[in-house]
């Protein structure tokens, strides 16, 4: 009986942390991917799905501010419960061309890490990939505020509409 406890003990301590560096999703070609885990900086996750309002002006603004956002965020977008051609589909009809990476969570593997309170949403995660914030869509200002005031002005012209 001692044994089969320490056994148990054993494989549950051996078990891997669930993180979002860990869970697994698929690229825009239907290959396995997952998060890389950044360097120095931390995981912005915009996550989204097909019947949500708002997605398409998002990435939209977050591709312009790609550039100042990177400098801080790994910028990420996550398409849950849809498929990569549903994906594609929809960045084609809105004429987005992402400079970030895009991922699909056909399964809405994110779930088991998360509960998905807003879609869309704005996740940011640690190095650890520990969830430190949400935010429901895009928050451009409170994201690029540690930038110039130059950029904050920006948000002027991007508003985020709750």
């Amino acid at each position: 009986m001692r044994f089969l406890v320490f056994l148990l003990l054993f494989i549950i301590s051996c078990q891997a942390e669930r993180t979002i560096y860990n869970i697994n999703f698929v690229d825009l070609k239907g290959n396995p991917a997952r998060m890389e885990k950044p360097v120095n900086k931390k995981l912005l996750l915009y996550v989204w799905t097909g019947t949500c309002t708002g997605h398409t002006d998002d990435m939209k603004v977050i591709n312009e501010n790609y550039e100042k956002l990177s400098q801080k965020y790994e910028v990420v977008s996550l398409a849950v419960f849809m498929t990569p051609q549903d994906v594609l589909k929809v960045l084609k009809d809105y004429g987005i061309k992402p400079k970030f990476k895009v991922l699909v969570d056909p399964k809405g593997n994110i779930t088991e890490l998360v509960k998905l309170v807003f879609l869309p949403s704005t996740m940011i995660f640690n190095e650890e990939g520990e969830l430190v914030k949400e935010y429901p869509r895009f928050p451009l200002k409170e994201l690029i505020s540690f930038v110039e005031p130059y950029y904050v002005s920006l948000c002027e012209d991007f508003p985020v509409h709750f």
